[in-house]
Formats: C-alpha cells, structure tokens, sequence
C-alpha cells in the first residue's frame, strides 16, 4: 500500500471534504491552521485512487442543507490560471456541476497527482484556510473554486538539475465527504519537495 499525505483540516469540515469544500467562508481563515490528513492508496485500486473516511460537514450543517452532496460522478474539473512568480505557482482548481439538480461542497477534499498512466507521482497536500469551508451551492452548470500554490524550488534532496519530482500530467480530485475521485489534467510538470501543495477550501 502506498501513502501519499494530504491534509485534513479538523472537526467535521476537514479531511477530503474541506479539499473539495465549499468555499467562501474568509471569515473562517483566522480560526483553522493548516492541518495534516493521510490519503492512502488502495491496492484495490491500482489506479492509484486515495481514500479517506474523515467527514468535514459539522452536524449542524448536514442538518440545515437540503440538497445533496456533490458526487464525484456529477463534477466536471480543470485547472484555471496557471500564474508564476519567483519559484511559485499559482492556479485553481474549478469543478462544474453537470447534472440537472443543484448539489452542496463543504470543505477542502482531496487530491492525488498522477502521471501520463494514470500512477500516483509524489502529493502532499495542506489544507489552507484562504478561504476556509462554507457551504457552496452548485447550481447546474455553475462552478466553484479551490485555490492551488506549489513551488518549481528543489527542497531536501531533490536533484537541482533535471525534474525536482516525476513530472505530473494529471490529478485525482475527491470531493468533500466522498470517497472516490474524478480526474483532471494537470500538465504543469514537476511539483518540488515532495509533491507539496497548498489547497483552500472550495468557495465560489
């Protein structure tokens, strides 16, 4: 089993759910440092998909929303923006409802960086509150957002010539409080130390 370590940010708001959360919630930023959640790697699924079990929505969120959760199956995501300043980058991750009927984001979700094949490259994703989770109402066809940064700096041991990391072409995305990914194109190259990304909380 292979482990890749992404970020869970605590309560019930945290884990796979605030990596494909329901953004907005700046209010919630001071109040929820980064937090560390596992991702793991299934060998039931050699695909490469990672798991988590961590719930995100608070109970009284789950008791006021009426409307579903976003199903991997209904999402639709890509990568916007792209930008670049001084061994950073910088973009968004936008996931689209494709289905007839409105559905919620709550959180952060997860992510696992993949290569050409489909196989896991290096990921390790930190949950950062900027925003924090709110629920999001996806309308049909609407969007919402989650902010991305990763450095292009090699750290540790990394070779300074040549790729930091395996070049990553796509990505794995796990909604919030879902379990099974969708995948997206993420042709931006390597990501240095260890695949580290900063990931907020989704908003629109």
């Amino acid at each position: 089993m292979v482990r890749h370590k992404v970020l869970v940010a605590g309560a019930a708001v945290v884990a796979l759910g605030t990596l494909a959360a329901c953004g907005g919630g700046s209010d919630n930023t001071t109040a929820q440092p980064p937090q560390t959640v596992t991702v793991t790697q299934s060998p039931s699924s050699p695909s490469g998909s990672p798991t988590s079990t961590s719930a995100e929505r608070p109970d009284s969120v789950v008791r006021s929303s009426q409307v579903a959760r976003c199903a991997p199956g209904v999402l639709k995501g890509e990568i916007e923006g792209g930008d670049a300043a001084a061994g950073n980058r910088y973009a968004k991750l936008a996931v689209t409802n494709t289905s007839s009927k409105a559905c919620t984001l709550y959180g952060y979700g997860g992510l696992q960086l993949t290569d050409a094949n489909g196989s896991p490259t290096p990921t390790k994703l930190t949950r950062k509150p900027d925003p924090g989770p709110a629920l999001v109402t996806l309308e049909p066809g609407h969007k919402a957002f989650k902010n991305l940064h990763w450095g292009a700096v090699p750290g540790g041991t990394e070779p300074t010539t040549g790729p930091c990391e395996p070049e990553s072409m796509g990505a794995k995305v796990i909604p919030p409080d879902e379990t099974e990914p969708f995948t997206i194109k993420f042709d931006f190259g390597s990501v240095c130390q260890k695949g580290s990304i900063d990931g907020s909380a989704y908003y629109k």
